[in-house]
């Protein structure tokens, strides 16, 4: 079976969908947090960074950012988007998401290591 990816590298797709899953569902409820919100916000930030400028996908995770900043999140709005962005994100290469939490988390990239000569 093929790898996909996931949102910041787990490779079990229950566990990556989950999260967003249930922030959505979270959403209005009172046990609602900002970690939910923040789940939401690390898939939209990922695919912001990775897809094409101007792309669908660009497009649905920069309306998904503006309405995750918002004091009052309505599902309807978000659901769609979150959708989308995460279908997306499992059909990207794990190499390509990881350089983009990399770059997100301000981690430089591991350099290959020197070989000896001799």
């Amino acid at each position: 079976m093929k790898n996909q990816i996931l949102p910041l590298g787990i490779k079990n797709r229950t566990k990556t969908e989950l999260p967003a899953l249930i922030a959505l569902e979270a959403i209005g409820q009172p046990w609602f947090n900002e970690d939910h919100r923040c789940d939401l916000m690390s898939i939209a930030l990922v695919a912001q960074l990775m897809a094409e400028k101007e792309s669908d996908i660009h497009v649905a995770s920069g309306e998904l950012i503006t309405l995750l900043g918002s004091d009052e999140l309505i599902m309807e709005q978000l659901e769609p988007l979150v959708v989308m962005i995460n279908t997306w994100l499992q059909k990207q290469p794990n190499g390509r998401v990881q350089t983009a939490i990399n770059m997100l988390l301000g981690v430089a990239p591991k350099k290959a290591p020197k070989r000896a000569h001799g």
